[in-house]
């Protein structure tokens, strides 16, 4: 009984914990990046927001120890770039911060998906997660394309790595790219660009499909067992 009752207290956590990463990730993303591509933000402040960010996603990973290494070595990673960054910007806090934002979103993609995609009842904690998942699918390409640029600066147009308005250029481009809008404003030039943003591309178009599919049969299997 007590065992029971520890059990579903520890679910309402992760799902308040889901829902407040779901939050703080898209005014991130959506708040936070556009103030930072138009100067109105420093890179260090988008970084130290992005720190914040990953604050709920220690908690949320706390019963995993490989997880929650992970994502304190993200937060570290970012937190030395945001150092350096106020120092003096460089490449390398640059890459510093590419590497954060893919080793977080790799570990929460992999945590997120096992209670998206995982047996049992649809709710709205479930339905939160995979828009979650959606937006941590743009961060891991938002890094990917980060590094990619780092180490070849040419290798998309307008996505200058030392300029302070790069992390909310590169948001955009990411999820530009993820939902297959293609303003054109942005374009990847070099092959390995070109070849993440294919990939980048062809998952935000499979993803929706894959989840609600998903949803639809979990639904189907948790009325017939009622």
């Amino acid at each position: 009984m007590v065992a029971g009752k520890s059990h579903r207290r520890d679910e309402r956590l992760s799902d308040q914990l889901l829902t407040v990463l779901t939050i703080l990730l898209s005014t991130l993303l959506f708040v936070v990046a556009p103030l930072q591509a138009n100067g109105v933000l420093s890179s260090p402040l988008f970084g130290l927001f992005f720190g914040l960010v990953l604050i709920p996603a220690a908690f949320m990973v706390s019963g995993n120890r490989i997880a929650i290494a992970l994502i304190l070595v993200a937060l570290i990673l970012v937190l030395v770039a945001v150092v350096m960054g106020w120092r003096q910007p460089s490449l390398t806090d640059k890459l510093l911060d590419a590497a954060a934002w893919l080793i977080a979103g790799v570990t929460l993609s992999a945590v997120v998906a096992r209670t998206v995609f995982a047996p049992g009842k649809v709710t709205f904690h479930r339905i939160i997660g995979g828009a979650l998942l959606y937006l941590i699918i743009g961060q891991i390409f938002a890094g990917l394309i980060g590094v990619a640029i780092v180490l070849e600066p040419d290798a998309v147009t307008k996505l200058e790595p030392l300029k302070d308005n790069f992390a909310g250029n590169l948001i955009y481009f990411s999820f530009v790219t993820l939902t297959t809008t293609g303003y054109g404003d942005i374009v990847p030039v070099h092959p390995y660009a070109r070849g993440l943003a294919i990939i980048e591309a062809v998952l935000g178009q499979l993803y929706p499909a894959t989840l609600l599919a998903r949803l639809v049969t979990l639904e189907l299997a948790s009325r017939n067992n009622t």
